[in-house]
């Protein structure tokens, strides 16, 4: 049996709060192409695209109109690898936790996790849940069963796999984040 369930494969944007979700490298290129950028801001910009890992998690874009990373899902029994559909050097890359962090991002290792998606109704939702327009959606990590978390920290947005409060106080709990899931195409498996 194959690895990837072509059967349920799909291409899909994601976006949270209307904006949509990118690599941090995508995000930082569309800055360079402010024309209001400050020469200190243009340097600190250029020395964070010089770091992989600094260019490699996944946050959101700064406008609502930046062209969204493409995310290809691949049903992997009742799990989803996901995959970054990106011309350059993040192409083919998978989604994965970062074990020290839990921060999101892409990763061009074998050790890459897996996820689930969420839907009311459906708490392990298939191609078939989805429907035809875009919908609410959760991801939760299979790694430690999940859902993923919006965080900010120093104007920096990144998205993680536990509650970012680090008060441990319960009032300031945070809700897992709602993802609005919109499918570009629905993937339809080779001829034999």
């Amino acid at each position: 049996m194959s690895l990837e369930n072509n059967n349920d494969a799909f291409m899909a944007n994601l976006y949270v709060d209307g904006l949509p979700l990118v690599l941090n490298q995508q995000r930082l290129k569309r800055r360079l192409q402010d024309p209001r950028i400050t020469r200190r801001e243009r340097l600190d910009v250029e020395v964070a695209l010089a770091d992989r890992d600094g260019t490699s998690f996944v946050t959101l874009a700064d406008h609502e109109d930046d062209k969204p990373l493409l995310f290809k899902f691949a049903l992997q029994g009742d799990k989803y690898a996901v995959t970054a559909v990106l011309r350059g050097m993040y192409d083919g890359w998978r989604l994965k936790i970062e074990a020290n962090t839990h921060h999101l991002s892409v990763s061009d290792s074998a050790a890459s996790n897996l996820f689930s998606i969420s839907k009311h109704g459906a708490p392990r939702a298939r191609l078939e849940h989805l429907g035809a327009g875009p919908s609410y959606i959760q991801l939760v990590s299979e790694r430690n069963g999940r859902a993923l978390y919006k965080a900010e920290e120093a104007g920096r947005k990144y998205f993680m796999d536990v509650d970012p409060n680090t008060t441990v106080h319960n009032a300031f709990n945070n809700a897992p984040v709602a993802f609005v899931l919109k499918i570009v195409d629905k993937l339809v498996p080779a001829a034999k």
